[in-house]
């Protein structure tokens, strides 16, 4: 890659890894669903409105929506549920370990991506790191972890499931505009069960990090993402999982006062090396 590509990696970093810092914000003044809905929707308003001028035809909706509910409704979610029981940092570290189930479907139901000794080592070191990571866990942040955990292992699915629409002839804004609008139909129905109008006005700084999560860490963060993966490839690309925990974990330290501990440490330092493994033999 060149400068540039390595500039908007680094930029895509930073956007992803402050979603975990905006989450921890919002998890402590609104609940989870009433969250995902309202960041979905203003995501896909805004990428929508990118589009508009285009007009997209013929979008496959079927297999967007499985997409969208795979991608973004249930990780979403679950992720956000699962940062009131563990800190931010944590969950970036967790989020970490996308590639190595996302290795393990592509294994199984692609022909094209299976695994071979680097990626088995690098598997088993990420699966460690998590170990130790929950070693020391209390059982409701065990609770939060398990949950994150389910959410990253739901979106691994769908990112072997979302090479199907490449092969469709869509454009990658495409593809995002309809697995966002997806998520967010179906995001809203579970964020009434919340009742959100008997809560009390967000915070200043709740409404700011709203605005960030949707604007930032979700619909500019896409179009940066896509960005990379036409100039660089797939591979160059997924080299942000790599960095996302560092920079989530700093910024979480900086603004929200947070502390890891030292199993947390080291398994962060766990999943880092096998994902630098697995990325080394490409």
């Amino acid at each position: 890659m060149g400068a540039g590509e390595w500039g908007l990696l680094m930029i895509l970093s930073v956007l992803w890894g402050a979603s975990f810092l905006f989450m921890g914000i919002l998890v402590k003044e609104l609940p989870p669903l009433t969250i995902s809905a309202s960041r979905l929707t203003i995501a896909s308003l805004l990428i929508g409105l990118i589009l508009a001028s285009r007009r997209p035809k013929n979008l496959p909706w079927r297999e967007l929506l499985v997409l969208g509910v795979l991608n973004n409704t249930i990780p979403y979610a679950l992720i956000l549920w699962g940062q009131i029981y563990v800190s931010s940092s944590v969950a970036s570290i967790i989020n970490s370990t996308s590639p190595f189930f996302t290795s393990i479907f592509a294994h199984f139901l692609t022909d094209d991506e299976k695994i071979d000794k680097f990626s088995m080592v690098g598997i088993s070191l990420g699966f460690s790191g998590v170990l130790v990571m929950a070693w020391d866990s209390v059982k409701g942040s065990l609770i939060g972890e398990l949950a994150i955990i389910t959410a990253v292992i739901c979106y691994s699915y769908a990112t072997v499931y979302g090479r199907r629409f490449y092969s469709m002839g869509l454009s990658p804004l495409a593809i995002a505009f309809g697995q966002l609008s997806t998520a967010a139909v179906t995001s809203i129905p579970l964020a009434i069960l919340e009742r959100p109008w008997t809560l009390h006005m967000p915070s200043q700084r709740a409404w700011a990090s709203i605005i960030g999560i949707s604007i930032f860490s979700t619909a500019l963060a896409y179009l940066i993402f896509f960005k990379i993966l036409e100039r660089a490839g797939a591979t160059n690309a997924n080299l942000v999982t790599l960095l996302i925990p560092v920079t989530a974990t700093l910024l979480c330290v900086a603004f929200l006062g947070e502390r890891l501990e030292l199993n947390h440490i080291a398994g962060m330092c766990l999943i880092m090396l096998g994902l630098m493994i697995m990325n080394t033999r490409r």
